[in-house]
């Protein structure tokens, strides 16, 4: 019996084909219903974007053309109703949130009647995403924001983490080394630097 060859397939390069194949697909027949087109390009963006392996560095380039494909699935993800997009990602069936204050089946739900179900979403799409109540598109969610961050970072400005917290009067560290190694963090209010002592493990302990 010969041995069999395991090939590891990047499902992000899956996700990312697929979508550029429906773009073609469209391409070569324009006069096709655009509805399910829009829909399929969500499920593959989505996926894609939450498949997609950190870089191990990040550039202006990479980040800003990530940022930018994020915003064209937000785009499509406007063009859907409420009932349409929930039809792709379905609204997670938690229903106890009231007991913690936090969002759940039924929050969502509201929401969605507020908003009009059969309303297109348009320009709600961020606060509308915000407000619904599924793992993947809050996964894709903090994503895009990931982007939008790290973008604002490499020219020198808080992300949108940073910028919260501080809003809100919450503390924020940069975490640094020196050139021995040595970790340390800076006070992203005062500048003051703050020195990481690591706790000395117990059989190094001098004995009494």
């Amino acid at each position: 019996m010969k041995d069999k060859i395991l090939k590891t397939v990047d499902r992000h390069d899956l996700y990312i084909n697929a979508f550029f194949n429906t773009l073609e697909a469209y391409g070569r027949e324009p006069d096709q219903n655009i509805k399910p087109l829009i829909k399929k390009l969500i499920v593959y963006g989505v996926k894609a974007i939450n498949t997609k392996k950190k870089p191990e560095y990040i550039t202006e380039e990479g980040e800003t053309a990530d940022f930018q494909f994020a915003e064209i699935i937000k785009d499509c993800i406007g063009a859907l109703t409420p009932r349409e997009f929930m039809n792709l990602f379905p609204i997670d069936k938690d229903y106890d949130g009231h007991k913690y204050g936090a969002k759940d089946y039924f929050y969502t739900m509201d929401y969605i009647r507020g908003l009009g179900i059969d309303k297109p979403i348009g320009e709600e799409v961020t606060d509308f995403l915000w407000d619904y109540m599924n793992a993947e598109i809050h996964e894709f969610l903090a994503i895009s924001f990931s982007f939008v961050s790290n973008l604002r970072h490499l020219t020198g400005q808080k992300g949108i983490a940073e910028e919260w917290l501080e809003m809100n009067g919450i503390t924020t560290y940069t975490m640094h080394k020196d050139s021995q190694g040595k970790e340390y963090m800076i006070d992203n209010q005062t500048g003051k630097t703050i020195r990481i002592k690591k706790p000395r493990p117990r059989y190094l302990k001098a004995k009494k």
